[in-house]
């Protein structure tokens, strides 16, 4: 399950959906907060992988919030293309389990190609972040000095490991972790795993030199 986040700040920005399941965990949060599905008005989702749009259907009709994806990803988010399942061991067992998913095409308002400012948290600048899909996304706050990267680093117990998908195209995925590391980041808010929450970019900037040593 990928993690979600609520911003709340003129209106609720969504970033990601999960898959259907955690529909009922998106709403449960907003409830707490005081707000409906309705109040939604942006939801953003960072790459066409199933487990990161699988609920976006539903999210979108209780909603009708706008939809904003990479260009390179949007064709799969409105159903132009199919969903695509990472290369690798665990994910040719999640191709067995693609049909019973039932991914829900819906409408993109916005196909971002990079360098646009969303007008939340100071402006969210939308950095490409290609590599574990073509389209794949960060969401950059100067203001905060924090990045909703996505699943271009993978985060497990406070440690950077090689990112799943990472061979797909490695040379991609392997600029896109240094270009997050030139980014002045304090903080990173993974599309797993737990956040980073001090020196963000130093500590990517040296998983990079490993990566690109064991890479060449």
């Amino acid at each position: 399950m990928c993690n979600t986040y609520l911003i709340i700040d003129d209106g609720i920005t969504l970033i990601d959906a999960g898959l259907r399941g955690n529909v009922k965990k998106v709403y449960a949060n907003l409830e707490k907060l005081g707000c409906a599905p309705k109040d939604i008005s942006t939801i953003i989702i960072t790459h066409a992988h199933i487990d990161h749009m699988g609920g976006l259907h539903q999210i979108w009709e209780d909603s009708d919030a706008k939809v904003m994806v990479g260009d390179k990803d949007a064709d799969v988010v409105s159903g132009k293309e199919p969903p695509r399942v990472p290369r690798g061991v665990l994910f040719a067992i999640a191709r067995i389990f693609m049909g019973f998913l039932k991914y829900h095409p819906v409408p993109v308002d916005s196909r971002l190609k990079g360098g646009e400012r969303i007008n939340v948290l100071g402006d969210l600048e939308v950095i490409p972040l290609p590599g574990h899909t073509p389209g794949n996304i960060g969401l950059f706050s100067p203001k905060n000095r924090l990045l909703f990267s996505s699943d271009t680093v993978r985060i497990k117990n406070g440690k950077f490991l090689v990112p799943l998908n990472f061979k797909t195209n490695k040379a991609e995925a392997l600029d896109s972790i240094r270009r997050i590391s030139e980014l002045d980041c304090e903080i990173i808010l993974p599309g797993h795993g737990k956040p980073i929450m001090a020196n963000a970019s130093k500590r990517v900037g040296e998983f990079y030199q490993e990566l690109a040593r064991t890479n060449k």
